[in-house]
């Protein structure tokens, strides 16, 4: 996690982050760049979940629409790392923030089940 850490950092990997105070605290801004806050939520099997993200909120942000190919990449993790069902992950999807109100249940469920010679 560190060297992908680092490199989205623009940092040079190769050395380990600090992760005294995320794992104290939830959460640490090494800087204020973009994927510069180190997030820990919680613990799955008493090992440390960890990612990293922007410092800023969704409301600091102009949120645009999602493309039809990011939706279908989303959709694909979701279709296989969980037990929702492909009109669940449509329903889901269409109601995030840049998709609600830009893509229907209906449209995202399209694009789940379209041939896009795969």
């Amino acid at each position: 996690m560190s060297d992908i850490a680092m490199q989205e950092m623009y940092e040079e990997p190769g050395r380990d982050l600090d992760l005294t105070t995320v794992l104290r605290e939830g959460r640490h801004e090494v800087g204020p760049g973009r994927y510069e806050t180190l997030i820990c939520p919680g613990t799955i099997d008493g090992i440390p979940v960890l990612t990293f993200t922007a410092p800023w909120t969704l409301q600091d942000v102009d949120v645009l629409m999602p493309s039809a190919a990011y939706l279908r990449y989303l959709a694909g993790g979701l279709l296989e790392s969980g037990p929702w069902e492909r009109q669940d992950i449509a329903h889901y999807l269409a109601t995030c923030p840049g998709a609600a109100g830009r893509w229907t249940a209906h449209q995202v469920l399209e694009l789940l089940t379209a041939d896009i010679g795969r």
